[in-house]
């Protein structure tokens, strides 16, 4: 019985040997790529500004795919489950312009994001060299937003710069594809990302961003889309590779 006994502790200390192990492997990780943005409510206001102009002017963007970052910590827990924490950065905007030889005018609307947040990794696929995983994170999203119009004409010149906030939840799922050479991992990730549009409120005493048909409604930020890029993970410790 003594010796059953013996044996089964020795298998638990083993086991907890084990986790321990695994939950030793951390790293540190940067991503970086494109995401589409979809912005409804923005690129109304755009066009609502266009439509007060002298003349017709024409959009020169509308809030393009462009540059989306993150980066953060990973940390291994058990062979098939990591988590970590990230900041992530992403830009766009709009613009519209009109110009001749009597003057010009231009509106612009530059949106700015920063979000902090939670992720956790599942790794169905993995191997010596390779590893596949899906990730679902969420953030807390923080968006700078800032409307701007200025006019020239017949020697005169006008122009007017508004910023605004909003702070919203996120939720995103990615898939990714990294290759394992020692203690750092080169890939790529892609997925969605469903935001919760957050309400522009006016910085300082400024006024919200109300809709230019009804100021009652305040409009929103809204970052759902896709993103892809390319990732790199920096492994600090890994004794279970």
């Amino acid at each position: 019985m003594r010796k059953i006994l013996l044996i089964c502790c020795s298998v638990l200390w083993l086991g907890a040997g084990t986790t321990a192990l695994h939950g030793q492997g951390w790293g540190v990780f940067v991503s970086a790529g494109m995401g589409s943005y979809r912005m409804d409510e923005m690129k109304y206001l755009l066009e609502a500004i266009m439509d007060t102009y002298p003349v017709e002017a024409r959009v020169i963007s509308s809030f393009p795919p462009y540059t989306s970052t993150s980066a953060g910590f990973i940390k291994r827990f058990y062979p098939h489950l990591k988590a970590g924490a990230a900041y992530g950065f992403a830009t766009s905007g709009s613009k519209a312009d009109y110009s001749d030889y009597s003057g010009s005018v231009r509106t612009t609307i530059d949106a700015v994001s920063n979000k902090f947040g939670v992720f956790g990794t599942y790794t169905p696929l993995e191997s010596e060299r390779l590893e596949f995983s899906l990730i679902g994170r969420v953030d807390v999203n923080m968006t700078r937003m800032d409307v701007s119009s200025y006019l020239v004409a017949a020697g005169y010149s006008n122009g007017v710069n508004n910023k605004y906030r909003s702070v919203n939840p996120q939720l995103s799922a990615f898939a990714e594809l990294l290759v394992h050479f020692g203690k750092l991992s080169l890939g790529v990730e892609g997925g969605f990302l469903a935001d919760v549009p957050g309400k522009l409120k006016g910085t300082g005493n400024g006024q919200d961003l109300t809709d230019p048909a009804d100021n009652r409604t305040i409009l929103t930020s809204d970052w759902t889309g896709w993103r892809a890029g390319i990732k790199g993970i920096l492994w600090i410790d890994t004794p279970d590779r």
